[in-house]
């Protein structure tokens, strides 16, 4: 497999999204999908974006305007705060910026690298029909307790879906112990 390795790093690294949906869901043993979660994501640059999360509990929606940090609950309750100035030395406007702030799992399949570097890679295919490598994997196990992507160390098995054209991840499957299997699968990316 051949790739242009400086496109493809702008694209596994990119910090603007046109607009992205994912889906969580389990397998059970019957081959049965339960949806748990939609994510949406629109980031036209890393301090202007907008998320929201629609799953049994509600709604949540956070933002970002370059000026401030809104986050809204499902019962309208609305959170507010600053994005610092670009000389503070206290809040590093980084954790304003949607990398930061929407789930580490939803960023890791836009930018790959995110998760690429946590993993132990075990298998890769060739590309198959489509365009699409197959990578199995398993975390790294050294990844700090409030992290919440794929890459955490309990002994779970990844089956990952990249699309090389794209840089991005359009599926991620996580077998874990005494679990059905979660899926967290890109539905849409423009």
């Amino acid at each position: 497999m051949q790739i242009n390795v400086t496109r493809w790093l702008s694209l596994v690294t990119r910090d603007a999204v046109a607009s992205a949906t994912a889906s969580v869901g389990t397998t059970g043993p019957d081959g049965t999908v339960q949806h748990l979660s939609e994510h949406r994501l629109a980031a036209p640059g890393l301090l202007r974006w907008s998320y929201t999360v629609r799953d049994a509990d509600g709604e949540v929606h956070r933002r970002c305007d370059g000026r401030h940090l809104v986050q809204v609950s499902g019962d309208g309750e609305q959170l507010s705060s600053p994005v610092p100035e670009e000389d503070s030395r206290d809040d590093p406007r980084y954790f304003y910026s949607w990398p930061a702030v929407v789930d580490a799992w939803l960023v890791e399949l836009l930018r790959p690298v995110d998760l690429l570097s946590r993993v132990v890679v075990s298998a890769v295919t060739e590309p198959d029909a489509t365009g699409l490598v197959h990578i199995d994997a398993s975390p790294l196990g050294n990844e700090p307790s409030p992290y919440n992507g794929f890459a955490l160390p309990d002994r779970r098995r990844l089956r990952i879906v990249l699309d090389p054209e794209r840089g991005c991840l359009v599926a991620v499957t996580v077998s874990r112990v005494d679990r059905p299997p979660l899926t967290c699968r890109l539905t849409e990316f423009g």
